[in-house]
């Protein structure tokens, strides 16, 4: 027999009292201050594990007296209904939300981890129960009416300790591959500003470049202006322009790699023409690192600067790994303008002293640093695959404790016997 057989269905609102959030007057300010009461909104539970206790604003009792919110006892499930739906996490603390959150106040009779694993696995449903024209919500009618197949409060604690015991494991694992990947995008980088500074050969005689940000070079090489090989293109594209667009949402941080291309015709104000061989470099937010060599021709953002090679002493891809480099952007950085949006200055860029190898050894150079960045992505091309694995697993084991394809009504006790 399969042990949900057993199980009694049950609707949510025999379970839980469903309770509304709201938001106070933001122009009353003894609403918002004192900051007495955690307030969660969807944003609050777009990240961090299974428990909150924190919210990034909070209100006043004040605040919450006069408005549509709620105070929620500690130990209940809070979910976002809108903007997105079913983002979950269990609260150990008293407090409240805004509206786009409702919250699960649980009775005596059951274990509330047991209902965030099965929320957590039913994101998708929850989504197919919105509603709504201009943005999908789930209502507290759509919510209360969903019914499903319910265990004892002693098989719910079972089925929870279980899972809190091996998601814990699988989450553990997955924390692992991840701060692997960080290291490997540490190394990729450290490949990179080691390289276009250093060079390759540790036992090659060094001298002090007399630049600050670059220290000392071998012995033999030179340092150049950027702006005596690079020139700044500024050539504007037509309103009716076809060409494939990048954005700097298109181009990820401190890889030089472009994820997609958008369609021009899509892209709303005016754009600049590069060529395939430009450089890329992102002037918005320059600690983002959103440089890229152009693999195609097309039309960018002017967020970008784009910048042409105009002689032989420089070649563009080590021009491009030079502005890569930790090292480069942090000089950069310190000249930007503008503290919600800094922006990098072209007069000052062109002026940055850049090491400059023989063009020969520039292209060994680029040779060397794209095999160390290919063994480096494909190990993190690995991890991506084991965590999403992982996370399949984890999952899959959810799924079927919560829905009784695993007899899990000794867990307890098994563990008890093993300690």
């Amino acid at each position: 027999m399969i042990v949900q057989d057993v199980w009694q269905r049950k609707k949510i609102k025999y379970l839980f009292k469903i309770k509304n959030g709201g938001t106070p007057k933001s122009s009353e300010p003894t609403y918002w201050e004192p900051q007495e009461v955690v307030w969660i909104t969807p944003e609050d539970l777009s990240k961090g594990n299974s428990i909150i206790n924190n919210s990034i604003r909070k209100i006043s009792y004040e605040g919450l007296k006069n408005s549509s919110a709620n105070l929620i006892r500690s130990g209940s499930i809070v979910m976002s209904t809108r903007a997105p739906i079913g983002n979950i996490k269990i609260s150990d603390v008293e407090f409240a939300t805004n509206q786009g959150c409702k919250s699960l106040e649980r009775n005596n009779k059951t274990d509330i981890r047991f209902f965030y694993y099965y929320f957590s696995i039913n994101k998708e449903y929850l989504n197919q129960l919105g509603r709504g024209t201009t943005f999908l919500e789930l209502s507290n009618e759509a919510l209360k009416n969903i019914e499903l197949r319910v265990p004892s409060l002693l098989e719910q604690q079972s089925i929870s300790d279980f899972l809190d015991e091996k998601t814990s494991q699988i989450d553990a694992l997955i924390s692992d591959k991840e701060r692997l990947i960080e290291l490997l995008e540490e190394k990729r980088q450290a490949v990179i500003t080691e390289t276009v500074t250093k060079g390759l050969d540790p036992n090659v005689k060094m001298k002090d470049s007399g630049i600050e940000w670059i220290g000392e070079v071998p012995e033999h090489w030179d340092t150049i202006k950027i702006n005596y090989s690079t020139r700044l293109k500024n050539k504007k594209s037509s309103s009716n322009c076809d060409l494939p667009y990048l954005g700097l949402e298109n181009v990820t941080s401190g890889t030089g790699k472009i994820t997609n291309f958008n369609e021009g015709s899509e892209v709303e104000g005016q754009s600049l023409l590069f060529n395939e061989g430009n450089i890329l470099f992102g002037k918005l937010r320059p600690y983002l690192m959103k440089c890229v060599l152009a693999p195609i021709g097309g039309i960018c953002t002017s967020e970008f600067l784009v910048l042409k090679t105009v002689n032989n002493l420089l070649s563009n891809k080590f021009l491009n790994y030079i502005m890569l480099s930790k090292s480069f952007n942090e000089k950069v950085n310190s000249s930007t303008y503008g503290a919600k949006m800094p922006r990098a200055n072209w007069d000052f860029i062109r002026n940055i002293s850049i090491p400059l190898p023989s063009r020969l050894e520039q292209d060994s150079l680029v040779c060397k640093i794209e095999s160390k960045i290919n063994d480096i992505e494909q190990l993190i091309q690995q991890s991506v695959k084991q965590i999403h694995k992982l996370k399949e697993y984890r999952e899959s084991l959810i799924y079927e404790a919560v829905t009784g394809k695993i007899d899990l009504r000794n867990y307890t006790t098994e563990k008890e016997e093993i300690y």
